[in-house]
């Protein structure tokens, strides 16, 4: 007695099971690589983020220097020398980022005004993470 296959009985081919077994992993590595990309962004928005912070920070510590009345203090006394370059590791709880102060007096501009910068810096972020260079 000969047997008769239905459609409903028809599995896979080899073909399309390696067709589809293709498809999921070029789907998952490219996963893979959005997931690290998006990573990586993020936490470089984040060390932005704190570098800001800390700039600032550092101008509220200049604004108050700058308010005090203290002999060695005062606006006359906000000079570079009294807000040295901080190196990496430093800055604590911060040691992946360093920080430079510049003032300089604008003689154009009116009386008592001083440029101030901050400038913050930090290491880049890395992607060792990924198994292949």
């Amino acid at each position: 007695m000969r047997r008769r296959h239905f459609a409903s009985e028809a599995g896979f081919t080899l073909a399309e099971t390696l067709t589809a077994v293709t498809v999921l992993t070029v789907a998952l590595v490219a996963l893979l690589f959005a997931t690290g990309f998006g990573v990586t962004g993020l936490d470089g928005a984040r060390r932005s983020t704190t570098a800001l912070f800390l700039a600032e920070r550092r101008m509220e510590e200049i604004k108050a220097f700058a308010m005090s009345d203290a002999a060695t203090r005062g606006w006359a006394n906000v000079t570079a020398a009294n807000f040295p370059a901080e190196a990496y590791a430093s800055i604590p709880s911060y040691g992946d980022y360093r920080r430079t102060v510049t003032i300089t007096d604008n003689p154009g501009a009116a009386a008592n005004t001083k440029q101030i910068e901050v400038f913050v810096f930090y290491r880049p972020v890395s992607t060792t993470w990924l198994p292949w260079p």
